[in-house]
């Protein structure tokens, strides 16, 4: 595509972040300029555990894009987790059962939304252009000067507001040197694609935790399943030596999930997967430059909350740019704190618990001693549910959680019969 000179915005990173933001500028009237190191709007994030969680499906819907919602774009499921002493899984859907948008979660994979995304972005007016790299930049007087190099050849660019979504080794936050904090993260994992795996009841999302390992099961469309394991590096050095991996994870999954038939089960992808996978922060908003989706925020996959941290952060700074414009200094300073102050608000709430949770080192007999709680009362089940939802926050659940230890402490113990 030919690169005008002038747009209102250029955003660097045509993922999930980036793209969904750009849709929604571009909707309310500014000129747009996503670009991506991609060569095509075909490709996609192959390394993702696909699972919009409910918190953001409304974001999906207030951008017309339910219909990646519904079969066969994606499947329609909820959380069920298999905890020591029993399993986790309240009836009906996430949160209040007046709220539909937001009562169930979607495995949604990046194969199919990626391209979907940009579609929908070059179908609104977004100018996408491809195999394109941000190579420098400068302020000026009415926002920044920007070179790119588009398919190989330079090009040199104005807008007035320039948005960092180019993912965890974000080349703009290395050229404004932007701090980060670093956590270590304990965990490793191996993901893989498989076929021959009967869908679970209801089409469950199936959630094993045991003591310092996990393995989650993600039903997929085209009668695929996506087998993710989260275990501690003695084991994945086993595996390392393994003639067969894939035979070691369902060997794993025939452990954890013995409910399930995993006597047919074939490889449908390589193995992929991590050794070391720090939790990275950034500021939401870096010299003027805001940042989203995983140059912001980048942490431990096991959460699954990365395609929906992403669309919220998107949806946040959208929203704070329409209501405050951009026309001057002034107006992008107000859109910019409005949205660090929510951006800030929302995932602190989050992050500092999903970090903790990945620092693998706890006491057995107090994780089975929480479990036991949560499973001995329905209310704390629902609020265990919408916390992982991330419909409501930790500290909410911990308020609930000390309220059923009062609960169940309160209740008479049954006397026995001599």
């Amino acid at each position: 595509m030919m690169v005008q000179n002038q747009y209102d915005i250029i955003i660097v990173g045509a993922g999930v972040a980036g793209t969904t933001c750009a849709l929604a500028l571009q909707r309310a009237g500014y000129q747009v300029l996503l670009i991506d190191r991609r060569t095509s709007i075909d490709e996609y994030k192959k390394l993702c555990t696909h699972f919009i969680q409910p918190f953001a499906v409304p974001i999906l819907h207030r951008l017309g894009l339910h219909a990646l919602l519904s079969e066969p774009h994606s499947v329609k499921t909820k959380a069920a987790f298999l905890v020591p002493g029993g399993v986790i899984d309240p009836p009906g859907g996430y949160g209040p059962n007046d709220q539909e948008q937001s009562a169930f979660a979607y495995n949604l994979e990046r194969r199919v939304m990626d391209p979907w995304l940009r579609q929908e972005a070059v179908a609104a007016g977004v100018s996408v252009s491809m195999a394109t790299a941000l190579t420098d930049l400068e302020t000026s007087a009415d926002g920044y000067q920007v070179r790119l190099m588009v398919q190989r050849y330079p090009v040199t660019v104005n807008c007035r507001l320039l948005i960092a979504a180019d993912g965890r080794e974000s080349r703009l936050a290395k050229l404004l040197s932007a701090p980060q904090k670093l956590f270590v993260n304990e965990r490793m994992a191996f993901f893989c694609y498989a076929k021959g795996i009967a869908v679970p009841t209801q089409q469950r999302s199936l959630f094993s935790l045991r003591d310092q390992e996990m393995s989650f099961l993600y039903p997929l469309i085209d009668e695929r399943t996506l087998l993710s394991v989260y275990i501690q590096k003695d084991r994945a050095d086993s595996w390392a030596l393994a003639e067969n991996e894939f035979s070691a994870l369902v060997a794993l999954f025939q452990q954890h999930m013995p409910q399930l038939d995993f006597s047919q089960a074939t490889p449908d992808s390589p193995m992929l997967g991590y050794k070391k996978y720090d939790n990275q922060i950034r500021p939401a908003v870096n010299q003027g430059v805001p940042f989203i989706g995983d140059a912001s925020v980048s942490i431990d996959p096991m959460s699954g909350v990365g395609c929906g941290f992403a669309l919220q952060a998107a949806d946040f700074l959208a929203r704070s740019i329409i209501a405050q414009g951009i026309n001057s200094a002034s107006d992008r300073n107000q859109a910019l704190a409005q949205f660090a102050s929510e951006h800030g608000a929302f995932f602190s709430a989050h992050i500092d618990g999903i970090v903790a949770d990945s620092r693998v080192n706890k006491n057995a007999q107090s994780m089975l001693n929480t479990y036991r709680v949560i499973l001995n009362d329905e209310h704390l089940q629902r609020s265990y549910l919408d916390l992982t939802g991330r419909l409501i926050t930790p500290a909410k659940f911990q308020r609930d959680y000390l309220k059923a230890i009062a609960r169940q402490r309160s209740q008479p113990v049954p006397v026995q019969e001599a």
